[in-house]
């Protein structure tokens, strides 16, 4: 009856202590959702050095940049990003600076639908043509078009040639954010997003914007 009662016991510990490895297996797989971040937020609020998943360079004052090259466990709400491209994310001053990332290849379009429904309409755009296999990038003309119906169409005189957005530009008084697409002939589309505060871009504070704007930027009567 001891001897029952003591195996019983024994394979009790044993099932506990499976549990317990279980949990902390499971806790230790960390995620973050990228969209749950706010431009101008206070950093520590995100606790970026602890989530395992950035680097960090803090080479300038008053600039911090976190990377993510490969993406590993971040994505944006549901959509997974890049995991070529990575992500960075700029603290500058002690603030969010800019988030810069791209979602992959596959969840492009799920990717704009988002980012076009979270800015709204676009401050400015551009528009450029696309030589395509007509049939494979059906699906993606006709999603662009429901987003941008004024800027999508297919050109009568040029075979499998449509013109498209190739990036939207947003100014909402506090904050710049650009949306770039590109379209190849293969059917696969890629993006790039970057959003940054005016603050952080005037000081110079994030890598590939410069501030003021180059005269040959698309942007340049509009970032200023």
């Amino acid at each position: 009856m001891l001897e029952k009662a003591f195996n019983m016991m024994r394979k009790s510990k044993a099932l506990i202590l499976i549990f317990i490895v279980l949990i902390n297996i499971c806790c230790g797989n960390k995620s973050f959702d990228l969209s749950s971040v706010s431009l101008g937020d206070d950093a520590k609020k995100y606790d970026f050095e602890n989530k395992d998943l950035f680097m960090k360079d803090a080479a300038k004052a008053d600039i911090i940049q976190y990377y993510a090259d490969e993406n590993k466990g971040i994505t944006y709400g549901n959509i997974p990003l890049d995991n070529t491209m990575g992500t960075r994310i700029t603290v500058y001053k002690e603030k969010v600076g800019a988030v810069d990332t791209n979602a992959a290849e596959k969840y492009s379009l799920e990717f704009v639908e988002r980012i076009v429904k979270k800015h709204g309409n676009p401050t400015a755009s551009i528009t450029d043509k696309a030589t395509v296999d007509a049939k494979l990038v059906k699906p993606i003309f006709e999603k662009l078009k429901k987003l941008s119906p004024e800027k999508v169409s297919w050109n009568p005189n040029e075979k499998n040639s449509f013109t498209y957005p190739t990036s939207f530009f947003w100014d909402d008084g506090k904050n710049y954010s650009i949306l770039s697409i590109s379209i190849e002939d293969d059917g696969k589309i890629r993006n790039k997003y970057i959003s940054v505060t005016k603050d952080a871009y005037r000081n110079n504070a994030v890598f590939g914007l410069k501030y003021p704007t180059p005269p040959a930027s698309p942007w340049y009567k509009y970032m200023n």
